[in-house]
Formats: C-alpha cells, structure tokens, sequence
C-alpha cells in the first residue's frame, strides 16, 4: 500500500493550450465510465497521459485526479498520487503543450515530503505546510500563523519557531489516545 501524496499543479502558458488541456480534463470527466480499465476510475491519470497521447504502460499512473478548475489563465490540476509528483505525467503535459509551464507542489506526510518547483512563490507562495494523514495539509505565510493553527491542535501556546512547532506536535503525538495521529510540519 503507498503512501498518498496531495499534489496540486497550476498550469501557465499561451492561454489556446491551457484551455486546449482544460478541454482535455473536461472530456474525461464527462465520460460515464473509464477511458482505460483502471482501479482508480474515470479520474485516473493513465486516463489524462492516454489522451494526451503517452503510453501509460511506460510509467507510473497510480493515482487520480481529484479536482480542477480554469481561472483566467491558470489551469489548476489537483490529484493524489503514490509517494511523491510524478514528474512524468507533468513533462507530458509540457511537452503536448509547449507554452504550458506546470508548477506543482506536493505533500506526502509519511516521507515527510512537502515541496514546489515554484521557486518564486507566485503560484505557491506559502512556505511553511503542516501535512497529515487524516486532513489535506495546511499552508501558511508565516511562522506565526502556522504556529497559531498547531497551538489550537496541541490546547496550549507554541512559541513562533520551527523547533518549537515540530516538538509540540511530537509531544502531542506521544499522548495516550494519539498514537494513530500523524503530522508533519515544514
């Protein structure tokens, strides 16, 4: 069994290709059933690399596409995915689509995995991820924030620091009846 990472895309470029792989997803998600015979569903992403025209036996596909959403000119692709962002299914999608960049980030909290390739911020601005097995991570601007949100987890004041956040969680996580709670902070 993988362990599931959250991976969100934003898809930038010549807005005819966005919307050209918007009209893409939407076929997909318009279909009554799979495209290919998967265990995933309609939304799976050997379904997404077929239509754009890869070979979906040459890679990892294990996963689904959970959600998506065009605004303006950034096409939003969320999905679940075994372990970490296949980078794969992310170069077909740039090499379809030429003027398309493919930011994404993603949050597996078991491998403690919290990253982007948006080195600027502009699509992912929030540096700091709190990443657990039962809930979709959190994002915050500041440490401050994310210190805030782990105080009303852990019932008392975490101090605005990294450590300080990673030790109350751990602490938190060591108490009887948290043993099966699982975070992680980045």
């Amino acid at each position: 069994m993988p362990n599931w990472c959250d991976v969100e895309y934003k898809c930038v470029g010549d807005p005819k290709e966005v919307r050209s792989l918007h009209g893409v997803l939407e076929y997909i998600d318009k279909c009554n059933t799979s495209i290919i015979k998967n265990d995933f569903g309609k939304g799976w992403l050997g379904n997404l690399v077929d239509r754009l025209g890869g070979d979906w036996t040459t890679f990892n596909c294990r996963g689904e596409i959970t959600g998506y959403g065009l605004d303006d000119n950034v096409l939003t692709i969320n999905h679940y995915t075994a372990w970490h962002e296949q980078s794969r299914l992310r170069e077909t999608i740039e090499r379809v689509f030429p003027s398309v960049k493919v930011y994404f980030r993603e949050c597996e909290p078991a491998n403690n995995v919290c990253s982007t390739n948006d080195t600027t911020g502009m699509y992912f601005p929030e540096p700091y991820c709190l990443a657990s097995f039962d809930n979709q991570p959190e994002f915050f601007m500041t440490i401050g924030e994310a210190a805030r949100y782990v105080s009303g987890i852990v019932r008392k004041r975490v101090p605005f620091k990294m450590k300080a956040i990673n030790n109350a969680l751990k602490g938190y996580m060591r108490l009887p009846g948290n043993q099966d709670m699982s975070y992680s902070f980045h």
